[in-house]
């Protein structure tokens, strides 16, 4: 910890290993929600939906901003950004090629992308940016 407080910016390596472990842990998040859910649900009307429910999707989004927190605290928001967001992303778009026979995966990844990567780095730069005032508001110093 440095006078302030404030734990200094990590080095080369520890960033890479704080990078590896938030990427570990994105991959984890989205096996712990979405990863082992494969069934789809025929509703009354014929039509199939699923395989996800919203509680599965809330939980997912919930760790993605835990991870985003974190990575923004310990002052690394673009190595949390790219390695959360994108594994997710990975994820995701490996599981939905892997079950889907017409090709729409495509369609779902180009949206999803940009969707994680905005939420995630918009939470990742604003637990940063939040690091740094709170730093520069004390009085006295």
């Amino acid at each position: 910890m440095a006078e302030d407080g404030v734990p200094p910016v990590p080095g080369t390596v520890a960033t890479a290993r704080i990078g590896a472990a938030l990427a570990v842990a994105s991959a984890l998040n989205y096996l712990l929600w979405l990863g082992w859910d494969r069934e789809r649900v025929v509703e009354s009307d014929g039509s199939l939906s699923g395989p996800y429910e919203a509680w599965q999707v809330v939980g997912l989004v919930a760790g993605l901003g835990i991870l985003a927190v974190l990575a923004g605290r310990l002052g690394l928001p673009r190595i949390g950004t790219l390695g959360v967001a994108g594994v997710m992303w990975l994820c995701w778009s490996i599981d939905a090629a892997m079950s889907d026979d017409g090709g729409l995966w495509v369609v779902g990844a180009v949206m999803l992308l940009p969707a994680v990567l905005l939420g995630v780095g918009l939470v990742a730069f604003l637990a940063a940016s939040g690091k740094t005032a709170g730093r520069k508001a004390r009085p006295g110093e």
